[in-house]
């Protein structure tokens, strides 16, 4: 059983990866059941390997199931030479992120929605059947007037070009698993958080900043404004819904609408901060404060983008969901903050 991650050398690509093999089994399409994983293939843009590779984890580097490819699956035979094991299962996590997107809508154009179609064609052409997870975000949602919450009824009318790109590409999973040609299933994502390291161009990575930073010591600066609202869930969240979207939902219970609204929370990015500011205090730790400078366009986008979404049908599907913004901060600490005072406590 083999297992393909598209942008494989990112954050959640990675915490993905991860997870999976510690699973050790996946489900497959060709036995009807989960299988042991023989391979997982970590691909991604050749820029990745530079800017990723130092982050790839021991584990994955040292494991042999592991392989690393790079390319553009909008080159012609990208796809297909992916596709190399007729029991396959894909994780597809690779886009052209929000503000990239909109700076560029042509090439987002290309690598979001073309890029997309090229895999399902080599899945369609060489894997038939094979299971496919994609993943959405709630920019497909637009503004939702203030007192009603977003679900998966809602009409998808974007307020981006990330967002319309993402909608695009919800439809064309729906019709290829309508014609039985791909087992596809999407998670449409709210804004994830935590992200360690050094933000990438989504105007969202805001709601991490606040978080990361501060507990550094940092003052940071955002170009957003601080009582900016969007749906929230853990990364943690993210890769357990990701392992049950693999394994446990029965695309037949998914019925035409092949995706399901991850269950989030609706934080500002004040109310991330305060988190933070919470958690410092107990832990007797330094925090950084957050100036808002408003950019038009960024907050543009961001004011675009639904600030509240109902989760439920994925939470009666048996995806997890987040408790609190503290919750999503400590689980945060948890990995990448308090191990590091450790160690340099005992140094």
């Amino acid at each position: 059983m083999s297992l393909l991650i598209t942008g494989g050398l990112g954050f959640l690509g990675l915490q993905t990866a991860s997870a999976l093999l510690r699973r050790g089994v996946v489900w497959s399409p060709l036995f009807k059941q989960p299988v042991s994983i023989k391979k997982i293939t970590l691909f991604d843009i050749p820029a990745a390997i530079s800017a990723g590779a130092a982050s790839v984890p021991k584990e994955l580097r040292e494991d042999p199931r592991v392989a690393i490819k790079t390319g553009d699956l909008g080159e012609e035979g990208i796809a297909a030479e992916l596709i190399d094991d007729d029991d396959l299962s894909i994780v597809h996590l690779a886009s052209m992120v929000s503000g990239d997107t909109e700076a560029d809508p042509d090439r987002g154009w290309r690598v979001n929605v073309e890029g997309q179609r090229a895999l399902l064609e080599a899945v369609k052409a060489s894997a038939p059947g094979a299971r496919f997870l994609f993943t959405s975000s709630t920019a497909t949602l637009g503004p939702v007037p203030e007192g009603r919450i977003a679900d998966d009824s809602t009409k998808l009318l974007p307020g981006n070009t990330y967002g319309f790109h993402k909608a695009v590409c919800e439809l064309m999973i729906n019709d290829y698993a309508r014609r039985g040609w791909v087992d596809a299933r999407g998670l449409r994502l709210p804004v994830i958080v935590v992200r360690p390291g050094a933000p990438n161009a989504a105007l969202t990575g805001a709601w991490s900043t606040v978080v990361r930073d501060p507990l550094k010591g940092l003052d940071v600066t955002i170009p957003i404004p601080l009582d900016a609202r969007l749906p929230v869930a853990s990364y943690q969240t993210v890769v357990g819904s990701v392992a049950a979207m693999l394994n446990e939902v029965d695309g037949r219970a998914l019925g035409a609408d092949r995706t399901l609204m991850l269950p989030s929370l609706s934080l500002s990015v004040a109310e991330m901060h305060a988190a933070a500011q919470s958690f410092a205090a107990r832990h007797g730790l330094p925090i950084g404060t957050v100036t808002s400078r408003e950019q038009e366009v960024a907050t543009r986008i961001v004011r675009g983008m639904g600030s509240r979404a109902d989760g439920a049908r994925a939470v009666s599907a048996g995806l997890p969901r987040d408790e609190s913004a503290d919750s999503i901060v400590a689980a945060y600490a948890a990995d990448y903050v308090l191990p590091k005072l450790q160690t340099s406590s005992t140094s």
